[in-house]
């Protein structure tokens, strides 16, 4: 197994960044802190007395909404519409792709290209931006050694687009890729393994997880898929 281990390389853009999303997953200190900013923005622009304690009130539950069932389902129901159509896979055999997405998606993502290169469907699999024992399950469940290969060095899904070409180029050079992750970061995904002139058909691995986790993946993505789209990258 081909592993390229990096060193952590925190940038403060990252740290920045991973604090904000904790804060914003984690309404009960986001819903307070919004309806304090609403309170003191209401103050300063003299809303009268008795409208202070209403916005202090509305904002907090107005965006209450997005961590409730329905905003993770028309949310996901939308990032999923946003999934390209699979590009025909010719010859050569296409190289499983796995991102760094979690221990819960990792154990869906690994069983799904496990299976297809069990089968002869795909003539390698490289796993990027996660840990070792990513890779480590795919041989648990059959896979060659000389069929695996990844890095722990990618940290967003751009660096995995990046990083993989590169390991393309040198390894097997014009093959077509099946990306494997999950619905809410496919279609992010496969754009940006596009941009790298890279054929791509998605393919989508469904977790088993939690209400509180959809809900999180749905925003994140949300929030991601929206950037990528005013950096030009969707």
């Amino acid at each position: 197994m081909q592993w390229q281990a990096c060193p952590p390389s925190p940038l403060a853009w990252f740290v920045v960044r991973e604090f904000l999303l904790n804060l914003f997953f984690t309404p009960a200190l986001l819903l307070p802190l919004i309806g304090a900013l609403a309170l003191l923005l209401a103050w300063w622009r003299q809303f009268p007395p008795l409208a202070l304690p209403a916005m202090a009130l509305f904002a907090p539950l107005a965006l209450s909404v997005l961590y409730s069932p329905l905003a993770t389902t028309l949310l996901s129901s939308w990032l999923i519409a946003q999934v390209p159509p699979s590009s025909p896979t010719e010859s050569p055999k296409p190289v499983a792709v796995l991102v760094g997405r979690g221990s819960a998606i990792a154990a869906a993502t690994t069983e799904a290209a496990a299976v297809l290169l069990r089968h002869g469907h795909a003539v390698a699999a490289y796993v990027s931006g996660d840990e070792r024992s990513t890779a480590e399950r795919l041989l648990a469940l059959g896979v060659s050694p000389s069929m695996v290969a990844g890095d722990s060095c990618a940290r967003t899904t751009w660096e995995n687009a990046t990083l993989t070409a590169v390991w393309l180029r040198q390894h097997h050079p014009g093959a077509p890729v099946l990306l494997i992750t999950d619905p809410w970061q496919l279609a992010r995904g496969t754009a940006a393994f596009r941009l790298q002139k890279i054929q791509v058909t998605p393919l989508a691995a469904f977790p088993a997880l939690g209400p509180t986790e959809r809900n999180r993946l749905a925003l994140r993505e949300t929030a991601a898929t929206v950037l990528y789209r005013l950096q030009g990258r969707l």
